[in-house]
């Protein structure tokens, strides 16, 4: 896909980012990337949150799905609940979240 430069707002502070994008971004897309790019103490805010919870999801991978060692994966429909855990936890419906797995895992 061809890159070109865009222009969008930030969602926070409402300020016109350039950055260069593939062309067929839709405009949900530009205004996230300009969110990204902005350096309003909102969206920076906003930023580490995205990180935060990109890396936790990850954490989930590595510890106990797919990336994880083989003896140490766990069922599918557990790694879907952890992750469903932490999409809840970012978005503000839980605190924290406590599995017991059986096996002493």
């Amino acid at each position: 896909m061809k890159k070109i430069m865009q222009t969008a707002p930030c969602r926070f502070c409402g300020q016109m980012v350039q950055f260069e994008g593939d062309s067929d971004l839709t405009d949900p897309q530009k205004q996230e990337t300009a969110t990204m790019t902005c350096t309003c103490p909102e969206a920076v805010e906003y930023q580490k949150e995205k990180q935060r919870k990109e890396k936790a999801l990850k954490n989930v991978s590595v510890l106990f799905g797919e990336d994880a060692a083989p003896e140490k994966r766990i069922g599918e429909g557990i790694v879907s609940i952890l992750r469903a855990a932490v999409e809840e936890i970012y978005s503000g419906g839980l605190a924290k979240v406590t599995l017991n797995l059986r096996g002493g895992r």
